[in-house]
């Protein structure tokens, strides 16, 4: 977990397609909502197919060019970290069965409570297995939703059953040097304790 870090630049050595079957069969031993296992993993490792899918996601980003000429020039430099993917040797598309549609006419919902049917943080905890155990292989990964931008295409591109969702793409692959650590907050500034005791000392004062 302390090694782990986001790769941007692969090297050109291909995955063997034993491993991914390995690191898949392995990470998805995830817990998951009620067991269903409603996640699907497509493995995209044919470049003509992945440069395709970076058009798609270049054509949606020049269909959504703003009026606002600064915009538009913040978005020209940033527009790389939506393609980012190009140049991996392996992205995995990582999808979940969409949520029961009467889920959401029983209970009221909204921004604070949309995924307590718990699909998608099902497959997000499959998505970490899958970095952990190929950063022990000395795999490097990144995990991506800017091109889902482009999510119906991409559907479509690669033959996605309508019932699932997309929830991000996960490049794989070697890569020459592993990048210095990023800042990370201390423990103190995201965690809150409530207990008893603390609710004795604050009282206390």
């Amino acid at each position: 977990m302390m090694r782990r870090r986001s790769i941007r630049a692969f090297s050109s050595d291909n995955i063997d397609i034993e491993i991914i079957k390995h690191i898949i069969a392995t990470a998805t031993h995830a817990p998951s909502n009620n067991n269903r296992q409603g996640w699907m993993f497509i493995a995209v490792t044919d470049k003509a197919m992945i440069q395709h899918l970076s058009g798609l996601v270049e054509s949606k980003l020049a269909e959504s060019k703003s009026r606002n000429r600064t915009l538009n020039e913040f978005m020209e430099d940033y527009k790389g970290n939506f393609t980012a993917f190009k140049n991996a040797p392996v992205v995995i598309v990582c999808c979940y069965v969409k949520p029961a549609k009467f889920s959401f006419k029983l209970f009221d919902t909204d921004e604070e409570n949309r995924h307590f049917t718990g699909e998608l943080i099902s497959v997000s905890l499959v998505m970490q297995n899958i970095m952990l155990l190929s950063e022990s292989m000395d795999i490097g990964t990144l995990i991506m939703t800017t091109p889902l931008i482009a999510a119906h295409e991409i559907k479509k591109a690669v033959n996605i059953p309508a019932k699932y969702s997309i929830a991000a793409f996960l490049c794989m692959g070697k890569y020459y040097q592993r990048p210095e650590s990023p800042r990370h907050k201390k423990v103190e500034d995201i965690l809150i304790i409530h207990s008893k005791q603390e609710k004795r000392i604050e009282g206390s004062g």
